[in-house]
């Protein structure tokens, strides 16, 4: 807990120490008053320290932290309500009408004198809390202990993620190729399944064996579907089934979790029958025998083929006896030189690097002793000495740390988590909200990381974007994270290789159980993530939650004044009220919406804005332009005719989606002055599903950074002509049969990936083989010019399209 609330009082005093911030103090007048406040925050950080090192044996400071936490958070609401006022006046100042302007000076809570005072006030009760918080602290024998400032990040290099590298791979291939062999082995009785159990402690591999399996090109090649679940302790029968339906079909919501069981049965059978399937039921922990037989029973009644076969993982050897197993692979621990080969591949950057370094390759030898044959703790010890840059040192010291004698959480998990700077632990800890096996993707990660103020930036050109990016492949490369490359809705539609933006996350259940034993009660972010249970009301009783996440049924959130965050998917009688009070939300920085809000002109925080089937015809009465501080735009509008000139003035904005806009025919050109000559940070363009438009907005021309785009069934016959390519890395153009021409491709000197298919002008042209201008395209590393190319589940394929390749199923990273 206390590694975490250091976390939060490192934030704290970051954002008082940015340049900003201190302007903002002295034009309200509040700067002494916040100079004083933060010497009493430097003293906490002190504190918290020496507490860090001293919780785990004395659990009395247990309720000091908690009140801590409380009185951070406190203190975190009233930063925020000074900065929202100062940022309100600016927009009122350049927006504002003048019976706004004086209604304001008149108003009690915006008028500059009585803002000043009651903030003074505020902050100074703020400062006594801290201030009797440090007695408290040092009659519990608390000692400040003062460490250099620059502590808080570590800024190493970003490597290719030890998920990615081919050691995931090293041994089990002995037990991988039995496991085929008992999937090709053919029966003669049709009233059974064969089942192949995989059994072990956690971090054995058992997740990756029955991966290497299932992937393998033999399997893929004898059974169809393919279909891989994943359980854990919730093995209900009518959500086990859903799931494999969908696994089946490749795709969700085919089948509502509220439909009848029968239904879900006949779906099944249609789905199913006479094929010979392969079903993984992934980390099984039911010892309920009548549950199996439940599922096993409905399999057998869908009339599959006799071959069809079943993978289940598990810790627990009662599961592999209930489920009646063929075959029993009981994992144990790595030989010694399988053990000691992937420990140098995650340690060491280069083969037999660690011959050069005879005293860390004792060192490391000693390590993986340590690691009793376990691939995970070998694969995250490895990669966190590998950022060790070969001091001997810090091998020493972990290697003779007291976590080894610790029993409840793996300790080279431990290890890695005690590494980490304290806003690395806190963002890392924030995971364990949501779900074992949850989908985490990058870009919902790191706005709630934002949202909960855990991404603040220690420089004035940083940004809170870039900072998260760089924690989540931190975390990647100590292996706490993992990257899924597997198919998903964003895999099939958003292509990006070196985009982090629609990437997926994935935490290993041992991982995702430390993450939870670092929280405790340490937090007060709860989102509310529960498959198939839905409050028919929720309020939130408190103004601390920075997160709302609404299910859709028969409810209603009170909307709180400090939120962030906000995911309301709609379809619910009260999601029109609920859209019409967000005005309310004045500190929101991220807005999921389905229904579309009468008021946002307040809402001055704005950074990433999601507005999904929401049935607007024009974006005019948004007044976009407001929106300075947006980063991030989606929009899933399907009645959107137009875009307005002002999304090309948005300076700030990143990330620009339009996805199944069908009716979107013009974006609108600039006409305010001045406004023409100004370069836009825009860094990603996507576009999918808007077969009216004609041409791409003018505004493209400024995105001098553009590095990302996309653009994808569209009618667009031309790109514009001073399209910024010097800046462009990947561009993928699908199914625009009107195009007929790529601008200025010898300045594409940073291009690595084009991608062109079903763009009948553009295959003529650059085609390798017969094109007329292949050679302006030559010099690009990855170049695929394709004649058609089919939508899988996203379109109905064209009459003449052929040749339709397979995609191969990328490899599973993840380890159990």
């Amino acid at each position: 807990m206390a590694e975490v609330i250091s976390g939060v009082a490192s934030t704290l005093l970051a954002n008082l120490a940015t340049k900003s911030f201190q302007e903002i103090a002295l034009a309200c007048g509040l700067e002494d008053d916040v100079k004083e406040f933060e010497s009493s925050l430097r003293t906490i950080v002190a504190y918290l320290i020496d507490a860090e090192n001293k919780q785990a044996k004395d659990r009395s400071l247990d309720v000091w932290l908690k009140q801590l936490r409380e009185a951070l958070d406190d203190a975190g609401d009233i930063l925020d309500e000074i900065e929202y006022e100062a940022k309100l006046n600016e927009v009122v100042k350049m927006y504002g009408s003048i019976c706004t302007k004086v209604r304001r000076f008149f108003s009690y809570t915006s008028n500059p004198l009585a803002f000043r005072i009651r903030m003074a006030h505020k902050i100074k009760d703020m400062k006594q809390k801290m201030d009797e918080k440090i007695r408290q602290g040092r009659d519990l024998g608390i000692v400040a202990q003062y460490v250099n400032a620059p502590t808080l990040e570590h800024n190493l290099p970003w490597r290719e993620t030890a998920s990615s590298l081919s050691y995931r791979l090293c041994g089990r291939r002995k037990e991988k190729e039995k496991i085929i062999k008992s999937l090709m082995t053919q029966k003669s009785e049709a009233n059974s399944i064969d089942v192949i159990s995989v059994v072990g402690i956690g971090g054995l591999g058992k997740t990756t064996l029955a991966q290497m399996a299932y992937n393998d090109t033999r399997v893929n090649d004898h059974f169809d579907p393919l279909m891989w679940v994943y359980v854990s302790d919730d093995f209900d029968v009518k959500k086990l089934i859903q799931r494999i339906i969908h696994a089946a079909l490749k795709t969700e919501n085919v089948v509502d979790a509220n439909s009848p069981l029968e239904h879900m049965i006949s779906l099944l059978n249609q789905t199913l029958h006479g094929k010979k399937f392969l079903l993984v039921l992934d980390d099984v922990w039911n010892e309920n025998h009548s549950k199996w037989d439940e599922l096993r029973s409905h399999l057998l009644e869908v009339g599959g083929n006799k071959d069809s076969k079943i993978i289940v993982t598990t810790r627990s050897q009662n599961v592999v006896n209930i489920v009646g197993s063929n075959l029993v692979m009981k994992l144990k621990g790595l030989p010694e030189n399988e053990c000691w080969q992937l420990f140098t591949k995650c340690a060491f950057q280069e083969e037999k690097e660690e011959e050069k370094y005879p005293r860390l390759k004792q060192i490391g030898e000693q390590i993986v002793k340590k690691c009793k044959g376990v691939p995970l703790a070998i694969k995250t010890l490895g990669c966190l000495l590998r950022s060790k840059s070969h001091n001997e040192n810090e091998w020493k010291n972990i290697r003779d740390s007291e976590v080894w004698k610790e029993s409840d959480i793996f300790p080279s998990l431990k290890l890695s988590y005690n590494h980490l700077p304290p806003q690395e632990k806190q963002c890392f800890s924030y995971c364990s909200c949501f779900p074992k096996d949850y989908d985490l993707h990058v870009i919902e990660l790191i706005m709630l990381w934002m949202a909960h103020g855990l991404l603040q930036p220690t420089r004035e050109e940083e940004d809170a974007e870039d900072i998260g990016e760089r924690y989540i492949k931190k975390l990647v490369s100590t292996s706490l994270l993992q990257i899924d490359d597997g198919d998903d809705a964003f895999g099939l539609i958003y292509d990006f290789q070196n985009s982090m933006t629609f990437k997926r996350l994935k935490m290993h259940d041992l991982v995702h159980d430390l993450a939870q034993s670092t929280m405790k009660e340490s937090s007060k972010t709860r989102p509310i993530v529960q498959e198939g249970q839905q409050e028919a009301s929720i309020e939130l009783a408190s103004n601390k939650f920075n997160y709302l996440r609404v299910l859709p049924d028969d409810c209603f959130v009170k909307m709180k004044k400090h939120s962030r965050y906000l995911i309301y998917p709609g379809n619910c009688p009260n999601s029109k009220k609920l859209a019409d009070s967000i005005y309310k939300m004045q500190n929101l920085q991220s807005l999921y919406l389905h229904e579309f809000p009468k008021n946002m002109k307040y809402l001055i925080y704005l950074q990433y804005l999601y507005l999904n089937r929401t049935k607007i015809t024009s974006m005019s009465s948004i007044n976009i332009g407001r929106f300075q501080q947006l980063k991030f735009l989606h929009l899933q509008c399907p009645k959107l005719v137009s875009v307005p000139s002002a999304v090309g003035r948005l300076t700030t904005l990143k990330t620009l989606v339009f996805l199944g806009c069908e009716e979107l025919m013009n974006f609108e050109d600039e006409e305010e002055e001045g406004k023409q000559h100004v370069n836009l940070n825009l860094q990603l363009f996507f576009i999918f599903g808007s077969a009216k438009l004609n041409a791409l907005p003018n505004w493209l021309e400024r995105a001098t950074k553009l590095q990302y785009l996309s653009i994808k069934i569209t009618g667009i016959n031309s790109l514009p002509t001073r399209l910024p390519m010097t800046s462009l890395e990947e561009l993928y153009i699908y199914h625009c049969k009107k195009l007929s021409s790529l601008p200025n491709m010898d300045e594409a000197r940073h291009l690595q990936y084009l991608v062109v298919c079903d763009c009948p002008a553009l295959y003529a042209r650059y085609n390798k083989e017969t094109g007329s201008d292949k050679r302006e395209i030559a010099h690009i590393p990855y170049c695929e010019i394709e004649k058609y190319y089919r939508f899988k589940g996203l379109v109905e394929d064209e009459e003449d399209d052929e040749g339709d390749e397979d995609n191969d199923n990328n490899d599973d990273e993840d380890e159990d």
